[in-house]
């Protein structure tokens, strides 16, 4: 079972001193059930926040170009910064939400491999997820791969397929 999946629960499997004195008992399986449900359940929640802003900003590039190449106008140095800009901010957006997913897989991999090294942690992280289990009913957000800057548009489900084509 996939430690993010709905009813998991952290496994004994046995000391081991490879990892340190991280602290032990019920003290540590408390921190690693905050360290779980941060990397499962917040920063997914926030990486996909970033996802979708960058989705927005992604949306903003044809529309700015296309007002740039209009008859008369053109794109000189000031249209061509903001759109460098745009593509910035798409960018740090982008990776943010990366960056959010990968650090809430971390931390769902190290509170599940702490646990497994101590016997009064795992048993009091198990206790702290079936008290809180509606918070683990459902599957954990799954990472998004949002736009990066120069990507294909995409298309806008609000807008009918003649309109875009």
């Amino acid at each position: 079972m996939v430690t993010t999946e709905p009813g998991w629960r952290p496994e004994y499997r046995g000391a081991d001193s490879s990892v340190g004195d991280v602290g032990s008992g019920r003290e540590l399986g408390a921190h690693l059930y905050y360290l779980y449900r941060a990397g499962r359940n917040e920063l997914p929640r926030i990486a996909r926040t970033y996802a979708d802003v960058t989705v927005l900003v992604h949306q903003t590039a044809g529309a700015m170009e296309g007002q740039f190449t209009l008859p008369g106008r053109g794109i000189g140095p000031a249209q061509q910064r903001l759109l460098e800009l745009r593509a910035e901010v798409q960018d740090v957006l982008r990776l943010t939400s990366l960056r959010m997913s990968e650090v809430g897989t971390a931390l769902v991999t190290i509170a599940d491999r702490y646990a497994a090294t101590d016997e009064a942690a795992a048993s009091e992280f198990t206790r702290l997820l079936g008290n809180n289990a509606s918070d683990y009913q459902r599957p954990a957000l799954a990472p998004t791969d949002p736009p990066a800057p120069g990507d294909p548009p995409l298309a806008d489900p609000r807008i009918p397929r003649n309109i875009v084509d």
